[in-house]
Order: C-alpha cells, then sequence, then structure tokens
C-alpha cells in the first residue's frame, strides 16, 4: 500500500537527520521519474519544525520564492499572509500527536505498531500534506501526489547518504541566498542516482486579475445615481479559511475593504471565492452592494496597483473619478478595526479584558490624560462592538465622554461561514 510506503519512507528519513546538516535554503532539484523537475527544502535545522517539503516545477519555484521573500515587517498582516498562502508543495512534517487529527494518529499509530515502531520526542509523529495557493494545508488527496513525496523522500534518503561521504560544499550546494542560477540535480538513471546541475527557472510575476465583464444592470442601474463620497479601497485576503462542506479544502477567498472617508463607513461586501480565476465574482459583489446601500461614489482613492487594474473599467464607465494614492490613512485604520474586532472571538482574551478594565474602574486607576492614543482607539472599538459588558461600557462612556453607536455596514464574524477547529480527515 502506498500510505504504507510513505510511513517506511519517512521514518526511514528521519534517522538520517538530514536537517542537521541541510538548511532549509539549501536546496537540491530532483527529477522525478515522469520527467518533472521539484526542488526540495529540508527544514528543521532551527530545532522547531522539521519536515520535507517538494515544490514541483514552475509553480512550486515561484512560490517558494514568495513565501522566502515575504516579510513580516515590511508588509501589513493580511499582506504577509497572502505571500505566504502562495506556497504550492507537498510536505513530509514530524509534528507533536496533537497535531494531528484522530484518523491521522490512528494511522501512524497502527503502522508503528505493526513495525515494531515507538514515538519518541516532541515531533514523532509523520505527518503528509499537501500546501496549495489560498487553500488551508490539507490533506494528500490523490495517489499520484503520495508517489511524488515517496520519490522526494528516497531523493532525501540519497541525499544524506551522499552527504557522508562528501561536504555538501564540494558536491555544489550551496543557499539560495548566494543568487546562484544552478542548483544540484539529483535523479534516478539505470538503476542508480546521479548527480548533475541544473538552472534555475526565472521567477514568473503573477498576473493582475482583471475583470473582463459584470453586472451590465447593475452598472446601469448605478449610472442613474448621485454620486456621493471619496471612498479608500483596497483588495485583500479574508484572514481565516472559509469551508464549505466537510469534504472541501477550506480556502482563504478574498475581499473588497471599501471605506468612505467622510464617515468612516464600510460598505459591506461579501467575500469572493474565486478572485484570482474570475474577478468578475469579486466586482459584481461589490456592484450589489453598493446598489443595496443606494451608494455610488464620486472618487475612489486606492495605494497599489491590483486594486487600481479591478477597478480601472468600472470608474472609467460610471465617470467615477480613480486614483492613485500613497498612503490612505482611513482605509489603514480600518483594516486594524476589522482584524481586531474579526479576532475579538476568543471568549477567554474578552473576559481578561473585561476583568482588567472592572478593576481599573473600581479603583478609579483610569486617567483619561494618561492614555495613549492607541488605547483610547481600542476602547472606543470595543464600544462600537458592544463587546463589552452593559455596565462596564455605560462606566467607560461616562468617563470619557465615548458614545456607542454601532457604524452601519459593520462586518460580523457572523456573516460568513467560517472554518474552525481541527480538520479531521472525512
Amino acid at each position: 500500500m502506498i500510505d504504507d510506503k510513505l510511513y517506511t519512507l519517512a521514518f526511514e528519513y528521519k534517522k538520517t537527520k538530514l536537517w542537521k546538516t541541510l538548511y532549509d535554503m539549501e536546496l537540491f532539484a530532483l527529477r522525478l521519474t515522469d520527467g518533472r523537475i521539484g526542488y526540495i527544502s529540508i527544514i528543521g535545522a532551527k530545532g522547531e519544525d522539521c519536515a520535507v517539503s517538494l515544490y514541483i516545477g514552475e509553480e512550486g519555484w515561484n512560490s517558494f520564492c514568495a513565501v522566502t521573500k515575504a516579510d513580516e515587517y515590511r508588509l501589513s498582516p493580511l499582506e504577509f499572509q497572502e505571500e505566504v498562502l502562495k506556497q504550492n508543495c507537498l510536505q513530509c512534517a514530524f509534528e507533536k500527536k496533537e497535531e494531528l487529527s484522530k484518523k491521522e494518529q490512528e494511522k501512524a499509530k497502527n503502522y508503528a505498531r505493526a513495525h515494531g515502531i515507538r514515538f519518541r520526542g516532541k515531533n514523532a509523529y509523520p505527518r503528509f500534506m499537501k500546501y496549495q495557493p489560498n487553500h488551508y494545508p490539507w490533506y494528500l488527496q490523490e495517489d499520484n501526489e503520495k508517489e511524488d513525496l515517496c520519490e522526494a523522500l528516497t531523493g532525501a534518503i540519497e541525499m544524506a547518504k551522499l552527504l557522508e561521504k562528501s561536504p555538501k560544499e564540494e558536491l555544489g550546494i550551496c543557499s539560495l541566498e548566494e543568487k546562484k542560477e544552478e542548483i544540484l540535480l539529483l535523479e534516478f538513471q539505470e538503476g542508480t542516482y546521479s548527480l548533475s546541475k541544473i538552472k534555475l527557472p526565472e521567477r514568473k510575476q503573477e498576473p493582475i486579475p482583471m475583470p473582463e465583464n459584470c453586472n451590465e444592470i447593475g452598472m446601469g442601474n448605478l449610472k442613474k445615481m448621485k454620486r456621493n463620497g471619496i471612498w479608500e479601497c483596497e483588495i485583500l485576503q479574508y484572514p481565516e479559511p472559509i469551508q464549505n462542506h466537510p469534504e472541501e479544502v477550506p480556502y482563504f477567498p478574498y475581499f473588497l475593504l471599501i471605506v468612505e472617508t467622510a464617515t468612516e463607513y464600510m460598505l459591506p461586501v461579501s467575500p469572493a471565492e474565486y478572485y484570482k480565476e474570475a474577478p468578475e465574482e469579486l466586482l459584481n459583489l461589490m456592484i450589489e452592494a453598493f446598489l443595496e446601500e443606494e451608494l455610488c461614489p464620486r472618487e475612489i482613492r486606492v495605494c497599489e496597483e491590483r486594486t487600481y487594474a479591478f477597478l480601472e473599467s468600472f470608474c472609467r464607465k460610471l465617470k467615477i473619478k480613480l486614483s492613485m494614492k500613497e498612503e490612505l490613512l482611513v482605509l489603514r485604520k480600518m483594516e486594524c478595526e476589522f482584524l481586531r474586532y474579526f479576532y475579538m472571538g476568543d471568549e477567554e482574551e474578552m473576559e481578561e479584558v473585561t476583568n482588567l478594565l472592572n478593576y481599573a474602574l473600581e479603583r478609579g486607576q483610569i486617567n483619561t490624560e494618561d492614555l495613549p492614543e492607541e488605547l483610547m482607539e481600542e476602547i472606543r472599538i470595543l464600544l462600537k462592538q458592544e463587546a463589552l459588558p452593559e455596565e462596564t461600557a455605560e462606566k467607560l462612556c461616562e468617563i470619557f465622554g465615548f458614545g456607542k453607536e454601532e457604524p452601519r455596514g459593520r462586518l460580523k464574524k457572523s456573516d460568513f461561514q467560517i472554518y474552525e477547529g481541527k480538520n479531521d480527515q472525512k
């Protein structure tokens, strides 16, 4: 059985401790039996994670580049998430028992029991995963995926044997941080493995999705409306995966964060599953939202090319001014508020915040003049969201002079079907 083969190779690979010799950026290539080129990254040198990742072809290579170049400090949280979710690979990882689903645990235990293997250490359980762009990491679905990962593990085991005889520098393995144009290629020929060099693919820029058509009836109705307000807009990826049925791989949809600058009103646009494949879906959702709210912008401002390209035809047809700005302050503020509100679902965290505020109120320790503006803004958001107990909220409103009116159009977690919890394989 192919599953047994995977477990056999996984446990054999773990004995090599190859991650103590190779770093994750010291890739080598492997020619698969059907001729495709896979790029193998060995993870584990930092002592936290342990895995073999197989990136296949130009798509896999481009995804590896995107993930490794993602800068958490330069990008916003949602921008960084989007870059990381470009990952396209198959992976054998070694995890803690609690990280696996019950079915994965049972499979691993059955194999170990049949082969006299004991699980030792913190990352003892092999787990076989598929990473596909804009989706939650999921189980291997097809036999060909399992076969590809078997080849990757076999190649990694062979590489470990070669490195026992020769240093990696002598074999020609080097870090991609040195910007090499070629890397080592391992391939199986006539019953034995051989080494050569292969040129790395050029990294290709992902094309910008541009809608080719839209809801023409909706556009006609918007043309009849009076233009009002300056709106700031950006296409973002939703921060949590959505799953419509248990067999579906949870996915991260895209949504439009679009806000009117004067009122800070956030237009409630539903997220779109197929923005990249069919950007018309997201455009039509925006048109429907404007029609439902009986609004049509006078001007829309964006801060990056993707959203500009998405809106260009729409704005031209409706004679809406579209402009590019370096910074959109209202949009950034609402993005922060959206993220705070979205993640405020943790009951324990909310209880801790409430207890802390009540403790300070009871002792008269809240001095409005001493509080930083960031904390004042956090308290305003909690009051707007009606997230605090009524008695606590009334006391805070009295102290700070805040109102509790909920801005219209506020996105709520309950508006979406969110995938939560462990991914128990069905």
